[in-house]
């Protein structure tokens, strides 16, 4: 009886690895589908001390306009741990903490960024999805009290 689990197991990963797929937001699977370049020269700078509203300015080097249509800000409490999407750009700076939802309070935070591009098919112009690219290197800020 195992004997004849273990081969049924064995002949459905077989098969199912054989399966075709398609993501047409997968650049290796359609040529057609250009990816964001990762977004480089990523510096944070904080509200200064005394500040009554807190915030962090990031900017970076905007990517070329053909590969990338905007660009998300991500934050984390350290270096490895968890990034949270805090914002959602078109050009190169984001001021964090600017609008009341962006809560921004005294503290380390660690900021990445990521270009983004939006995909529609190419005969019916249908919106397929948005292709994220890499994130940036992490970059530290202190915000001050």
């Amino acid at each position: 009886m195992k004997l004849k689990i273990i081969i049924l197991i064995l002949i459905t990963l077989l098969l199912g690895s054989c399966l075709q797929r398609n993501n047409p937001l997968d650049p290796v699977g359609n040529p057609d589908v250009i990816v964001p370049d990762e977004v480089r020269d990523v510096s944070c700078t904080a509200s200064p001390p005394g500040a009554t509203h807190k915030y962090v300015i990031i900017q970076w080097t905007a990517n070329n306009p053909e590969n990338t249509d905007g660009y998300k800000v991500y934050r984390g409490l350290a270096y490895s741990a968890n990034y949270t999407c805090v914002d959602t750009v078109f050009t190169n700076v984001c001021n964090h903490g600017s609008e009341a939802w962006h809560s921004v309070l005294p503290g380390d935070y660690w900021y990445r960024v990521s270009g983004y591009k939006d995909i529609y098919d190419i005969n019916t112009q249908q919106y397929i999805g948005r292709l994220e690219g890499r994130l940036s290197e992490a970059r530290f800020v202190r915000v001050p009290l």
